[in-house]
């Protein structure tokens, strides 16, 4: 399950641009790296991007207990582990 950690800014990201998934990103999730990716996209979409309060360029996600981050920059949603960064 996708669980989205709080925030620590509002902001105007959409999270609507190409989407790079990082080689430690796939390696943690394996053969469900690109259904973490858009479960996480559209949890993102629903609660942060199309609700009042707006979403902040960098998510926190949480899938099965596995942290990640999600971070939209320069024309990319990058998904990545916290010690790739």
């Amino acid at each position: 399950m996708v669980k989205l950690m709080p925030q620590e800014a509002h902001s105007n990201a959409k999270f609507n641009t190409q989407p790079y998934l990082t080689a430690g990103f796939r390696d943690k999730f394996g053969d469900l790296s690109y259904l973490v990716a858009t479960l996480t996209l559209l949890k993102i979409l629903t609660e942060r991007v199309n609700s009042s309060a707006g979403a902040d360029y960098l998510q926190i996600v949480e899938y099965n207990g596995k942290r990640f981050w999600v971070i939209e920059s320069e024309g990319y949603i990058t998904f990545l582990l916290p010690e790739e960064y």
